[in-house]
């Protein structure tokens, strides 16, 4: 199928589609819709909608700063006049704390549309302000008007379709590291700058920007445009049929830096206009025959593994029913990206977000995804509740894991030739966070689950949840100088190894005895008498299989000594005998039970009695039962009464753990 024809498909799919779709709900700044407020139509989505809902906003300027975060996907706008509907505000890089959260719009829901609609930061020049940040996978505009100077739309993740869209700026203000194609667009530079800045780490990466028949022009210029420069040494932009009536610079392309010049992948092909040089551009751009330019087809450079296909008929259903290929990071997924990935500008906004999000005592709250993007009043309301450190902790993971982050974000901003220029708060905000953890510890070795200290059994020693044993672990990490934390200062390091030594200590002291023998831990500890001790009133004295799983594989990977010998053998030998067989434990509908099977994996109950070590399960009556089904529905559905880690232990890493070590 010929260029033209797809093009013509493509105006007729996106037309019928879109006026076709019903409002579920209309904005008006005049009070005429059911909301005034953009951001207030998108707070009525429901979380994890499955299906499209329709935002028709009338004509109006709309002062306001506008998120759609990852978990409302499906998301339209659709306007009657992009002149006429104006999404605006006032924000730049220096007021915001980064380009990232220097957004007027910010799109983080998969599969959005918009149609219609002008977005716009008005700072003006003088920073990067970012009009529209994209980082969602299959983005669609059409007809759409993107107004600002530098940084204008931040396509930066995601695979992205624009149509028939305008675009101004004056440098770099089309960038990121989206799959991208801009057809039929209007491209317009306010001055002497850079058309685009493409983001790419690698060669193989799908990431780019594709120009299909559009328009360059330009005024006030002096010196001339450049089309683009590579943000990173792979950034990646091709001109396809492109009128450039634009004053381009005969040269085309900035390397940015000398050596990019080997592995930018900067292309054209069929331009024509004022601004087309072919023989003058500079001799590292790619030179495109006919046969090469079908890999930048929109249904072939956005298709992914998904099949994506902009032109489809039946998008909007096909999307519904088809997940995409890409999903924003979460603060639960920060630790499972590639080494590349936290030398990103997403990786870098998460660390900027984290210097927001850490109290003045160095210590974070928890239970907070810190990699959601923040608006202005979120920003502004952390930094005047920064002096408030009465829930600081590191319960839930929290803490140790923000202070592990900011380290790997650091060691990977110390790789790049320019590092972010917030690299130095990241180093102050390490800091404190790791001073913060030495200055939790009790004398004795242990951590209490709250610092300050909150009454009641918060001040216990707190193996629950992996708390102590996290922070042990990064402790050992900064001591041992593992790749993250080759950055630290000697005396941290040095502080840091004997906390570690202390902990380490009390760990073994810790283990509970039965009848004269050593078993496992208990999930927390008065941190006096250092016996077992109550938590909530469904979490008794107890001896938990689950939590000692973690303090077996940290002793495993401490130097052997006698007594971290002694300790791994008995816990290993108390896993053995105390297994359950022939039982799984289930969850359907929102209940939870136990379904008798004999060739099910063993598995271990979450508590065991310290006298009897019978399972047991306790609701919020506080009194013990030896049946799970005894319990209440509440307590026995929000609970994970029974675990299986320590098969994963006993069957694969305590055989080698136990293998002889060769010396090299």
């Amino acid at each position: 199928m010929n260029a033209a024809r797809l093009f013509t498909i493509s105006l007729l799919v996106l037309l019928t589609v879109a006026s076709a779709s019903a409002a579920d709900i209309t904005v008006a700044a005049d009070g005429t819709g059911n909301v005034k407020s953009v951001q207030a139509a998108i707070d009525k989505v429901p979380e994890n909608n499955a299906k499209r809902f329709v935002i028709a906003i009338k004509p109006g300027i709309y002062k306001e700063q506008i998120r759609i975060p990852a978990n409302k996907p499906y998301i339209s706008f659709i306007g009657t006049d992009a002149e006429k509907t104006v999404l605006t505000f006032n924000l730049s890089n220096k007021d915001a704390g980064s380009t990232s959260a220097s957004y007027s719009t910010y799109i983080g829901g998969h599969d959005f549309y918009a149609e219609n609609i002008t977005f716009e930061n008005s700072f003006g020049p003088g920073s990067q302000a970012v009009a529209i940040l994209v980082e969602a996978d299959r983005a669609m505009f059409d007809k759409c008007h993107f107004l600002g100077w530098q940084d204008t739309l931040y396509a930066k993740n995601g695979r992205q379709y624009y149509k028939d869209c305008y675009i101004e700026g004056h440098v770099d203000y089309i960038f990121g590291m989206a799959a991208a194609v801009f057809e039929n667009c209007h491209i317009h530079s306010k001055g002497d700058g850079y058309i685009t800045a493409p983001m790419r780490f690698a060669a193989d990466e799908p990431a780019g920007f594709i120009f299909h028949k559009c328009r360059l022009t330009s005024n006030n210029t002096k010196n001339g445009i450049y089309l683009g420069r590579p943000w990173r040494d792979y950034g990646r932009t091709v001109f396809l049929n492109t009128e450039m009536d634009a004053e381009i610079r005969p040269e085309g392309w900035h390397h940015w830096e000398p050596q990019r010049e080997k592995t930018a992948y900067f292309a054209e092909y069929g331009s024509t206009g004022k601004g087309a040089n072919p023989e003058a551009r500079v001799a590292w751009t790619r030179k495109l025959g006919d046969a090469d330019i079908k890999v930048f087809s929109v249904e072939y450079f956005l298709g992914g593994k998904d099949g994506w296909d902009p032109y489809r008929g039946d998008n909007f259903a096909w999307q519904e029913k088809t997940a995409p290929d890409w999903q924003l990071v979460t603060w639960g997924e920060v630790f499972k990206q590639k080494p590349l990935w936290y030398q990103t500008d997403e990786a870098a906004r998460i660390a900027d977000q984290l210097l927001l999000y850490q109290k003045d005592n160095g210590g974070f709250e928890k239970n907070v995804d810190m990699a959601l993007m923040l608006t202005k009043p979120e920003r502004d309301a952390l930094a005047a509740k920064r002096s408030d450190i009465s829930e600081t902790t590191i319960d839930n993971r929290t803490t140790y894991t923000q202070v592990a982050y900011l380290g790997r974000v650091i060691t990977a901003s110390l790789l790049k030739s320019s590092p972010p220029a917030n690299l130095p708060k990241y180093k102050d905000a390490f800091n404190k966070g790791v001073d913060y953890l030495l200055s939790y510890q009790y004398e004795n070795g242990g951590f209490p689950q709250y610092f300050p200290l909150k009454k009641g059994y918060y001040s216990h020693i707190t193996i629950n949840d992996d708390a102590m044993i996290g922070v042990m672990r990064l402790l050992r990490d900064i001591a041992n100088r593992t790749d993250d934390y080759k950055f630290v200062g000697e005396e941290r390091r040095a502080k840091a190894e004997k906390a570690v030594a202390k902990a380490t200590a009390l760990i073994l002291k810790l283990q509970v005895e039965i009848k004269g023998k050593k078993t496992v831990w208990a999930p927390q500890y008065d941190e006096v008498s250092l016996k077992p001790a109550w938590a909530r009133k469904f979490e008794p004295p107890a001896l938990s299989a689950g939590e000692s799983v973690g303090i077996v594989r940290f002793l495993m990977q401490e130097k052997q000594t006698p007594e971290i010998t002694a300790a791994v053998e008995a816990a290993i030998t108390w896993f053995k005998a105390n297994q359950i067989n022939g039982i799984r434990w289930v969850r359907t509908k929102g209940e939870s039970g136990v379904v008798k099977d004999k060739s099910a994996s063993p598995i271990w109950a979450r508590f065991y009695e310290l006298d009897t070590m019978k399972p047991i399960f306790i609701g919020r009556d506080s009194v013990i039962k030896y049946d799970v089904a005894q319990i209440e529905a509440e307590r026995r559905n929000g609970y994970a009464w029974y675990v299986e880690t320590p098969l994963g232990l006993i069957e694969r890493e305590y055989p080698k753990w136990k293998t002889p070590k060769v010396e090299q």
